[in-house]
């Protein structure tokens, strides 16, 4: 497998992948943003996208080190995880105590906000791999990453560049010796320029007409197609598709089809409720019929969103309550609690966690609007 994903890096280099010094050209960090729109990039900040990655701190890190909750057992009763904080690092540490061996890896990219979970990353010889532990934030728990066996110790999943490509802004690679490696210079997170394009001729632009208010040299997705919109999203939320052009290649705007090979209901008769919400979306008979319905017609990216009866909101926008056939028995629900009833909870397939004697699924909303039996 890990041959496999090598092979996979040195095509990715090889279809021209983009390099270090087109990457140094973005724009800067969000703050750079905020001079002009102080009250979008605070509340971006606080949500999922924005700490989708980040370095390893004490604060970025959900995962608790505490005596009594740092260790995880196996079910192999000589093999266990220790998770251990020295001197302000974080270290994993795989146990065998019947081979008298163990490994010791420091954590030192996360991945993922933490309100459902978080995996962690190390480096090595210039490449990133996970941690075989993660962190379930929910239960408190600390649980073998996605991808790996219970009972072994096995430090080796290599993390590709598409996976970099959904939790961050840029994360370029570079070729020394003939061999593949990732640049130190990252953007961790995901930033404005990851749906508006880069900025900086834009920040020039403004600062030197602070007058002008129409957004010179700035993509608005709200002015591009539905189509295009959706692409906007789709690039990180429409399931494993594989790629066409580089990672990090696809700029905003532009027809993801030409980026990642598109998939066909034969291909995925039913998408998974974890990363591929565009595909669910796209089943439900409320986007099929109409004009203009996209991702932004409920979400605003710009600020967190975890208040269900604000969604009710966006249906009643479009649905009478009173032509509700349950309306006298639901009564006040209608007004709080749609997406309950009509974008219920579904169990993963995509992501399986292997637990000592069974293996733990997972459970998202749903993005197939649809009316379903009470449960």
């Amino acid at each position: 497998m890990r041959q496999h994903l090598l092979a996979w890096l040195v095509s990715t280099v090889a279809l021209g992948a983009p390099s270090v010094a087109a990457a140094n050209q973005v724009a800067p960090e969000a703050t750079s943003c905020r001079p002009c729109h102080e009250e979008i990039v605070v509340m971006f900040r606080q949500t999922a996208h924005a700490a989708t990655s980040a370095e390893a701190t004490a604060r970025s890190i959900k995962g608790r080190f505490s005596a009594g909750h740092d260790v995880l057992r196996t079910r192999l009763p000589g093999i266990s995880f220790k998770m251990e904080e020295r001197n302000g690092a974080f270290y994993q540490t795989g146990v065998d105590s019947a081979q008298r061996r163990s490994i010791t890896k420091r954590i030192e990219l996360v991945v993922g906000s933490g309100r459902r979970g978080q995996s962690y990353l190390y480096w090595a010889g210039g490449l990133l791999f996970e941690l075989p532990v993660s962190y379930l934030t929910g239960p408190e728990q600390w649980v073998n990453s996605p991808g790996y066996s219970d009972g072994e110790i096995d430090f080796g999943r290599l993390i590709v560049p598409r996976c970099l490509e959904c939790h961050s802004t840029s994360f370029p690679l570079q070729t020394e010796l003939g061999a593949v490696r990732y640049s130190r210079r990252y953007r961790l997170g995901i930033s404005c320029e990851k749906c508006h394009g880069e900025g900086r001729e834009h920040i020039h632009f403004q600062s030197s007409h602070p007058a002008e208010t129409r957004g010179a040299s700035i993509l608005n997705p709200a002015r591009f197609s539905r189509d295009r919109r959706v692409d906007n999203c789709a690039l990180c939320h429409s399931g494993e598709r594989e790629p066409r052009r580089p990672p990090f290649s696809y700029r905003p705007g532009e027809r993801l089809d030409d980026y990642l090979v598109a998939r066909s209901d034969a291909d995925v008769p039913i998408p998974d409720v974890h990363g591929d919400q565009v595909g669910l979306l796209r089943r439900s008979k409320c986007f099929r019929a109409s004009r203009d319905m996209s991702c932004s017609t409920c979400h605003d990216v710009h600020r967190p969103e975890r208040d269900v009866a604000r969604f009710a909101q966006k249906c009643l926008a479009c649905h009478q309550t009173g032509q509700h056939p349950m309306a006298d028995e639901i009564a006040g629900r209608m007004m709080t609690s749609c997406i309950d009833c009509h974008m219920p909870n579904r169990k993963s397939n995509a992501i399986q966690i292997n637990t000592p004697g069974k293996q733990a699924a997972l459970y998202y909303r749903t993005h197939e609007i649809g009316i379903y039996r009470e449960r």
